[in-house]
């Protein structure tokens, strides 16, 4: 997402909105028709690019800025850099008039085969602040926590680390292979149990975290430039007939945690189990002992309601022997 934010900064800054095409989609487009969008950007200028997580921001020098999100498919496509253009399954095509020169344009398309994508107006003077962003959780390379406040976060939840990763709510663009590498990296399970991380695992995870952001996001993501010892280069080899061993003779698996496929090096990375501690909670002594309280009364008003009848028992006898001696 920070590779596409760049490519649209460094070929659109600046730059005009001279013509908007579009597609009607009402998945695609979020909370807007298609034609408003477009009628909302045309004739503005771009005057800044910006990043969240997974979201990019077109922030234009008039009106609402324009937020984007890839989902799993989508894509941004320059014209210069196609043999065929529109690009297949596009869904917005911006040209931007160059300032320097007007007769030069930069054609920009946005295409998602699969309609997972989204694209919305966001209003106000910085749509970091806005929905949907403002309810993303902290971004690794942007405002990364304090160790100590990375580490609360981490073990206030009880759920898989992997899972925890993923959560755009606790880390806002992290993605199933990045997660993949940061706990290969820092030598955890991504079935591990987020509570139940030791300090060095969190201190790891926390490095690691940092490490892997920042250098994805200072290589362009580009899989070439990758450090050999990244893990990235082989997760994609499930399902193939290829030995499944890695260069550095650790092997690899597969496993599914939190519905996602995870790469592992199981030599390296083992699910611990902790014990739990049997431990009596104040809750259930509190409860037992309004039940055994309830059993008492029970039994008492038993007791009582038997008395009377013992009484009358014993009355009624008592006025039998007297007519008898009568």
């Amino acid at each position: 997402v920070e590779l596409a934010r760049l490519r649209i900064h460094r070929q659109c800054l600046h730059h005009k909105v001279i013509k908007v095409e579009h597609q009607p989609d009402s998945i695609v487009y979020r909370d807007i028709e298609s034609s408003e969008l477009a009628d909302a950007i045309l004739n503005k200028v771009l005057v800044d690019t910006k990043r969240w997580g997974k979201y990019f921001v077109l922030i234009f020098d008039q009106g609402p800025s324009l937020v984007a999100h890839f989902g799993m498919t989508g894509h941004i496509r320059f014209q210069h850099e196609e043999e065929v253009w529109p690009p297949k399954y596009w869904k917005l095509l911006i040209t931007f008039q160059d300032p320097t020169n007007p007769d030069k344009t930069v054609q920009f398309g946005f295409k998602d085969p699969r309609r997972l994508a989204r694209l919305r107006l966001v209003a106000g003077p910085d749509p970091l602040l806005e929905p949907p962003i403002n309810k993303l959780g902290f971004d690794p390379v942007l405002n990364l926590p304090s160790l100590s406040a990375f580490s609360q976060l981490v073990l206030r939840r009880q759920v898989p680390i992997k899972a925890l990763l993923l959560d755009q709510a606790f880390s806002a663009g992290v993605g199933n292979w990045v997660a993949d590498e940061i706990l290969y990296q820092a030598k955890i399970h991504p079935a591990q149990y987020s509570h139940t991380l030791t300090a060095n695992e969190l201190e790891s995870l926390y490095e690691k975290l940092k490490y892997v952001c920042e250098t994805a996001v200072a290589l362009e993501a580009d899989e070439s430039k990758f450090p050999a010892d990244w893990l990235m280069p082989y997760r994609w080899n499930k399902g193939k007939k290829t030995s499944q061993t890695l260069p550095n003779g650790l092997s690899l698996q597969f496993v599914t945690v939190g519905g996602r496929t995870s790469a592992i090096a199981p030599d390296i990375q083992v699910l611990r189990t902790v014990e739990k501690k049997k431990v009596v909670k104040k809750e259930r002594i509190i409860k037992k002992e309004v039940e055994n309280e309830k059993i008492a009364v029970k039994k008492k008003s038993l007791i009582v309601k038997k008395e009377p009848a013992v009484r009358r028992v014993t009355g009624t006898r008592r006025s039998l022997r007297i007519k008898k001696e009568e």
